[in-house]
């Protein structure tokens, strides 16, 4: 099962990426991505059931990028079908929660083997992401300990606070989506009728500036 969510009217792009974002259920995928199209969040969030669409443009160096969000359900009777979604997909996301230990260990375990499985892009970015870091108190696994798991697994790092907006931004567009525009071999040419099929929520927010930051580049 699906559902379909356009950030924003769907018009004309010189590329088309796609981003497959997965992870444990509960480690906060949703809130991010609304976090990062709407710049909201929002305590009580439904899980998601099979996978959600979202969509929006972006400019870099003058041309346009459709980037097509894939929202996959992170509860284990939805794994075979979440694996349908990694073909194409130029980047895919491997979130965790800084909290539970467990999280961490079912990226390497589990949803990182299936991405190499099914993956079509040789040179497709992958980024780890630690979310939830403004739960102080409550933390388990440190950040060194998360960009070393990267770092093996030949993934760039990333923390994030879907909360407090705290690297969201940044982890996305100044980590992901860059490096895929400086790979041409992931970019593609657009094609309108896949676009139209996978068009995902309205725009209840506008893009929003932020300062580059650093992220961790791990180097083989």
């Amino acid at each position: 099962m699906t559902s379909t969510v356009v950030s924003e009217p769907i018009g004309k792009v010189d590329h088309l990426i796609k981003l497959v974002i997965v992870g444990s259920a509960g480690v906060g995928k949703t809130c991010l991505i609304r976090r990062l199209f709407t710049d909201q969040f929002h305590q009580e969030t439904v899980a998601t059931i099979g996978c959600a669409f979202h969509y929006k443009r972006y400019t870099f160096d003058n041309k346009d990028f459709g980037v097509t969000l894939w929202d996959t359900a992170g509860a284990e009777r939805f794994r075979a079908l979440t694996a349908n979604y990694y073909r194409g997909a130029q980047c895919v996301v491997l979130v965790y929660d800084v909290t539970q230990r467990s999280t961490l260990d079912a990226i390497a375990e589990q949803w990182l083997p299936d991405f190499n499985l099914h993956c079509t892009f040789r040179d497709a970015v992958k980024m780890v992401i630690g979310n939830k870091i403004d739960m102080v108190d409550a933390r388990v696994v440190t950040p060194e300990e998360g960009a070393a798991f990267a770092r093996e697994h030949g993934c760039m790092y990333m923390e994030t606070s879907a909360r407090t907006d705290e690297g969201v931004y940044d982890a996305f567009v100044w980590g992901v989506l860059q490096n895929i525009v400086d790979t041409p071999s992931l970019l593609r040419s657009n094609n309108y009728e896949r676009l139209d099929i996978e068009k995902p929520v309205r725009p209840d927010g506008e893009d929003r500036g932020r300062r580059r930051r650093r992220w961790w580049q791990p180097r083989c």
